[in-house]
Parts: structure tokens; sequence; C-alpha cells
């Protein structure tokens, strides 16, 4: 593979051509704020745009996402400038506006100086709640579990994710990637009494043999026993206790 440089905020770094700016940048040490990335899923990211750069090349300056801009040969990327703060600020505050509930974007829009927006809020647990339409539970639920239980619905602001007809997903296993890939926590996931709820249905979990503990879906189990083979004998034991 072909090593090119790569400048960052005045620094200079090696890097695999093509890697994305985000993951250079923070291999390096470089902190670019980030949303609806995820390097476990490959087309991730592009949405939130809350980490926008300056991207310097052939005497022109393009803003652009850093966590899917490929590094290129003559490449200088600038992540500090007044002009990146404006930019990040108001997406932000647009972002505050839509889902003021949700303590990750406080804590991106507090960093920016930011409190309260301007625009309109929309409080309180209602359909949108904490969700800001990046998609990546979709992508890890397609991508990642391989079941597409879950799908974007509706369109401009009030885009969301949420099961076929709203109602349970015969296709989800309640495994709950979504809700832990969420960078906002806006999926809800419960767990009481030996049981998981997510998505309007009720998952049975299975207990440890040792410890006793409810740890992972039976259903999830049984799709992965399905799909990979593996001995179901292997679930009986938690991983703190295999």
């Amino acid at each position: 593979m072909e090593k090119v440089k790569v400048i960052i905020d005045g620094r200079e770094f090696e890097a695999l051509k093509d890697t994305p700016v985000l993951q250079v940048a923070h291999e390096n040490g470089v902190y670019i704020p980030h949303l609806c990335h995820n390097e476990e899923i490959s087309n991730s990211g592009g949405s939130c745009r809350v980490c926008l750069v300056e991207a310097h090349q052939g005497g022109r300056m393009r803003m652009v996402t850093s966590c899917n801009y490929p590094v290129r040969k003559g490449l200088e990327i600038k992540t500090d400038t007044e002009f990146v703060h404006k930019i990040r600020k108001g997406v932000l505050e647009l972002l505050l506006a839509r889902t003021p509930d949700a303590e990750a974007i406080q804590k991106l829009a507090a960093a920016e100086g930011i409190t309260e927006p301007r625009f309109k809020k929309d409080e309180g647990e209602d359909n949108r709640y904490k969700c800001i339409a990046c998609s990546l539970c979709t992508q890890v639920c397609e991508d990642v579990v391989g079941v597409s239980a879950i799908s974007m619905q509706n369109r401009g602001g009030d885009k969301k994710p949420g099961t076929p007809f709203k109602k349970p997903a015969t296709t989800c296993i309640g495994c709950g990637a979504c809700a832990y890939a969420c960078p906002t926590g806006a999926i809800s996931l419960k767990e009481k009494d030996g049981v998981r709820r997510i998505w309007q249905q009720d998952f049975p979990m299975i207990r440890c043999s040792v410890c006793d503990r409810p740890y992972i879906p039976e259903k999830q189990v049984e799709w992965i026993v399905k799909t990979t083979g593996k001995e179901r004998s292997f679930f009986d034991k938690c991983p703190d206790h295999r």
C-alpha cells in the first residue's frame, strides 16, 4: 500500500493513501469531534457534519467531513481555525435545537461555547427524542449484525430509525448493537428480570450457569448458532466465566 505524507495542524504525518483524515488524526493524537462515524462500519460517517475541517490542496480550500475524506499526497488539514469553529458551531447549534435532550450534543455544543440554540428547541421524549438521523444504527444492524431489522423512515426533520410499519420486527434478535452504536443514546434498551426490551419487543435472556446473571438474549444465541455453527453450549457461561 502506498504511503503519503499529510499535514494536520502544522504537523506532518505519514499514512496509507486513502485512509480517512479522522482516523489519521486520532491515531496521532489530534482530536476532531465527531458523532456518526464508527470504524467498524466502512460506509459510516458524513451525516452529522460535526467533523468538518479545512482541506487545503493544490491552492484550493474545501470544507470536508474528515471521517470519510481520504488522505492524499500534498493534503494539508486544518482542524482548529476560526472558520472551522464557526461552521462547527452552526452545525452543533442546529443539532442542539433538534435534540436538546442529547447529552452528547450538549457536551460538544458547550465545548464551542453554545448552551442555548437560537432556534426553536424540540424538547421532550417525542418521536425524534435524541435522534440526529445519522443512520449509524441501521448500518450496524445491516452491515455488522446482518439482520436489517430497522431502517430509516420518514423524511426531513422527521427522519428517524424504526421497525417496518412500526411493528415488532421478526428479524430483530435483540442484540442491542444499534443502541450501543448510537452516538446520542436515542435508542431505548432496558433490561429487567432477565428480559431485554428494545424496539417494542421483549427478549428473554440466557443466564450464566456460574454467576446466574442474564447476559444475552436467547434469540441472539439462536441466530449466532444458526449462522456461525458455534456450539450452543458455548453460551452457557457469560464472557467473564468462560
